[in-house]
């Protein structure tokens, strides 16, 4: 994909020694096109419609363009395949396509990773090959901190992202993203913004699928369903996720969560929030130890033994090339997910659905995304939000319910369907 990520990840990998962007696809291959010129490559560009022609373009020191994604996926010509598509049914193909043929695969596209990706990285592991999710995008960004703060063996009380979360942002739609993150008209052409992309990072869906994953990869799971998401300014952030009797929110430690930027009333900003950044909240039982972190200047909570470690920004297709290059050169990844799910993203009604309506997925008119335990999912048969485009209902649904796989029909012939039914039995072994 050549859109906001796609395209900023091509021009990152243009200032990049020793790495290039050498087969992109899109169906727009003109956007593909574009991004190429805007880095003063277009006069290398050709467009491929075959697999010989990617080798033969690359091969001559041209870059390829095509929009056959598979064909780029299963070229000879690369080492690695970045998906940025933000859809699981393309995404699930073209990863089991890269993997299948030896290529290193980094899934920027979390939708088709909450949904399959245990099953994913299996299969990459018995390629030999990197299955891995993207540095700077805020699971990747959040590992790093989860890693250096378990090698120095503090406790994870809490790890998680910033939202942006107004009171009216539930129900927003794609017709409205552009009003909503106030984006002119030139924008939307140039970094050709996908609205329902957008729409999921404002009707809080994205941020549970982000938090899914980073569960996935590190064994920590949702407090509750949805996770709790109180406003909270950065000092509040280590005291808001402290047990109850701490006088914060939590029932146990070890949880993935979100803390809103935006105050109780649902319409101000807080004067010192997270924003879009990542933290994580450590316990540390010597009193050495919180004295020093005390003394650093750390956010605490917990009666004195929890504290904030945070990064203000996440850099998405700025960063991206680190995981690329630590796939490719030390066959490393940023994060992947473990061998079962302990977390999914189950679909619950954005609105008062009707008997015979097609679900359209994250970010659109019709369902939001909520984590919840894999456990509890799967007890209760509820529908993943990654099967839930296309599916049709078979009965009416309630505004906020969460809906089970007995009230849709799904598309037999999709591709992630079958590979979520294989990640399903192998964890029920």
């Amino acid at each position: 994909g050549a859109g906001k990520f796609g395209g900023g990840l091509i021009v990152q990998l243009a200032q990049c020694p020793g790495i290039e962007a050498a087969v992109v696809a899109d169906i727009d291959t003109e956007r593909a096109r574009a991004v190429f010129a805007s880095c003063g490559l277009g006069e290398r560009v050709v467009v491929a419609d075959s697999a010989a022609a990617i080798v033969d373009a690359i091969s001559a020191g041209r870059l390829a363009i095509t929009a056959d994604p598979l064909l780029a996926a299963a070229s000879d010509a690369v080492d690695v395949i970045v998906d940025a598509t933000g859809v699981p049914e393309a995404g699930a193909l073209h990863a089991v396509t890269a993997i299948d043929a030896g290529h290193h695969i980094v899934m920027v596209n979390v939708e088709a990773d909450v949904t399959v990706g245990a099953a994913l990285r299996r299969r990459a592991d018995a390629a030999g090959v990197v299955y891995t999710l993207v540095d700077g995008d805020q699971p990747g960004c959040t590992m790093h901190m989860i890693e250096w703060a378990r090698t120095l063996g503090f406790e994870i009380v809490a790890a998680g992202r910033g939202t942006i979360y107004y009171a009216t942002d539930r129900d927003g739609t794609p017709d409205t993203v552009q009003e909503r993150f106030g984006f002119s008209d030139e924008v939307m052409r140039r970094r050709t913004i996908n609205t329902k992309m957008y729409n999921s990072f404002r009707d809080g869906t994205k941020a549970q699928v982000e938090m899914t994953a980073l569960a996935n990869m590190t064994g920590l799971t949702p407090d509750v369903r949805g996770m709790h998401e109180p406003s909270a300014n950065l000092a509040d952030i280590p005291r808001l996720f402290s047990l109850k009797e701490e006088g914060g929110l939590l029932s146990r430690h070890g949880v993935v969560e979100l803390a809103n930027s935006v105050a109780d009333d649902g319409h101000t900003m807080l004067p010192d929030p997270l924003r879009m950044g990542v933290f994580v909240v450590i316990r540390t039982h010597h009193p050495f130890t919180r004295e020093d972190l005390t003394s650093y200047h750390c956010h605490v909570g917990g009666e004195g033994g929890n504290f904030l470690l945070y990064r203000p920004y996440h850099l998405v297709a700025v960063e991206a090339p680190m995981s690329i290059a630590a796939a490719v050169l030390q066959g490393a990844a940023t994060g992947a997910p473990l061998d079962r799910p302990v977390a999914d993203v189950v679909a619950v009604a954005k609105r008062d659905l009707k008997q015979g309506e097609t679900l359209d997925a994250g970010g659109g008119y019709t369902v939001n995304g909520e984590i919840e335990k894999a456990e509890f999912a799967k007890a209760q048969n509820l529908l993943p939000l990654g099967l839930s485009a296309g599916a049709e209902l078979k009965r009416d649904v309630s505004v906020g319910e969460a809906i089970p796989y007995d009230a849709v029909t799904l598309d037999e012939e999709s591709f992630v369907l079958q590979l979520r039914r294989e990640q399903d039995a192998i964890a029920a072994q």
